[in-house]
């Protein structure tokens, strides 16, 4: 005898994976989770990238070579 009937099995899948509801939420997780995760990397490069160039550009400015 298996622990789940088919019939617990059916409903459990209707009421999930049939649901309209709960797949617009699963579908909108799968598709914002890795966007904000990509986004937060992406925006910690832009500002390290910045701060290297503004340093370049104040190395330019004051060269090593007077002091």
């Amino acid at each position: 005898m298996s622990l789940f009937n088919d019939e617990l099995i059916e409903k459990i899948i209707q009421m999930t994976w049939r649901n309209p509801a709960f797949m617009a939420i699963a579908i909108a997780m799968v598709w914002l989770i890795p966007q904000l995760l990509i986004r937060r990397i992406m925006a910690q490069n832009y500002e390290e990238s910045k701060l290297t160039k503004q340093k370049q550009k104040i190395d330019k400015l004051y060269p090593s070579s007077f002091k």
